[in-house]
């Protein structure tokens, strides 16, 4: 996967940004209006539908990662909380709909998507019993379908490396 593009010049000024020692660490500065240009992890909400001992995974239509299996997420939008983005991504995605009020906060994760850049990942768990509809892939995803742990191959070893926590949390719930 390619590498995040890192600014050369200021969103503010477009003055060329450099580099200066802050907070023990050397972050990208701009000298022409005198300020850090900060590099945030970019914030998604995930949701863990189940259904008894299975888990809806998406197979993803588009890149990054387009042709593995990953819990339904995506990035939240500026008006969004981290709920109301699982609920829509979940639908988006699956076709599936849920409940903010159904949903149960399992973990809170830093994750890394490309080298040099970060995912703040919120993650929810819901019952299958507690969301409506049919399981249909969204203009996003080549397929959804649930899953038992193990069941997914290789594509799942990703997906465990990097879920398996919150997942077999989950699971035991």
């Amino acid at each position: 996967m390619p590498p995040e593009i890192i600014p050369s010049h200021c969103p503010y000024c477009g003055g060329e940004l450099g580099e200066k020692f802050e907070e023990g660490r050397e972050r990208l500065y701009c000298s022409g209006c005198d300020r850090f240009i900060w590099r945030n992890a970019e914030p998604v909400a995930a949701v863990i539908v189940q259904d008894e001992d299975r888990v809806l995974l998406v197979k993803r239509g588009i890149e990054p990662a387009k042709g593995e299996w990953s819990l339904p997420a995506g990035f939240l939008e500026l008006e969004e909380t981290p709920d109301e983005a699982a609920v829509r991504e979940l639908e988006e995605e699956t076709g599936l709909s849920a409940r903010t009020e159904d949903l149960e906060l399992v973990d809170i994760m830093n994750l890394e998507r490309f080298p040099d850049q970060r995912l703040l990942a919120t993650v929810y768990h819901v019952e299958a019993e507690n969301v409506s509809g049919k399981v249909s892939p969204g203009s996003d995803a080549q397929d959804a379908k649930f899953w038992r742990p193990g069941e997914v191959g290789e594509q799942g070893e990703k997906l465990r490396k990097r879920f398996e926590q919150v997942i077999e949390q989950a699971l035991r719930d």
